[in-house]
């Protein structure tokens, strides 16, 4: 009777209502053996969450981030340094591509930091090209790309869209 009441509340929680009717209906009938099978029309099953609904709270993390990095920056600077083996791939493998690809010569430099933002932590990869150009890249901590950020001494740091 459990994994009939189970069944019911995983199928209407994961599954359209066209392609879920039937098996829902089956579950209902093995839930109360004596009565008979409901029939599709009988069933009501709410639609599935939105995906932009899903996907808000980890934009709000994300701006969070952003706002994270730039009051840092207002205090003097990130100053909790993250040790290479603690980088999530991504933000590894952004830290490796900036260090090949910056040129040689002073001014020149790339790091990487970590900072909490609302309880979780971010990876911050943050490279100087002479002294003058700042490029930031931030990552949760899955590695996964969540802010990206410029500016030079011409021009204002601003926040990109992340591809």
């Amino acid at each position: 009777m459990i994994k009939a009441a189970m069944n019911i509340i995983l199928a209407s929680a994961f599954c359209a209502p066209a392609i879920c009717a039937e098996p829902l209906a089956n579950a209902a009938a093995q839930l109360n053996s004596s009565a008979p099978a409901a029939s599709a029309a009988e069933i009501k099953v709410s639609p599935p969450v939105a995906v932009e609904a899903r996907l808000q709270p980890g934009k709000n993390w994300a701006e969070a981030a952003k706002a994270a990095y730039d009051k840092a920056q207002d205090e003097g600077g990130l100053t909790t340094y993250a040790d290479l083996l603690e980088l999530p791939p991504g933000a590894r493998s952004r830290l490796d591509q900036e260090l090949q690809t910056l040129p040689q010569g002073p001014g020149n430099s790339s790091e990487a930091f970590k900072m909490m933002v609302n309880g979780r932590t971010a990876f911050v990869v943050q490279s100087y090209v002479h002294s003058d150009t700042l490029r930031v890249y931030i990552f949760n901590a899955a590695g996964v790309l969540v802010a990206r950020g410029g500016g030079s001494a011409d021009t204002q740091f601003v926040w990109a869209p992340v591809p």
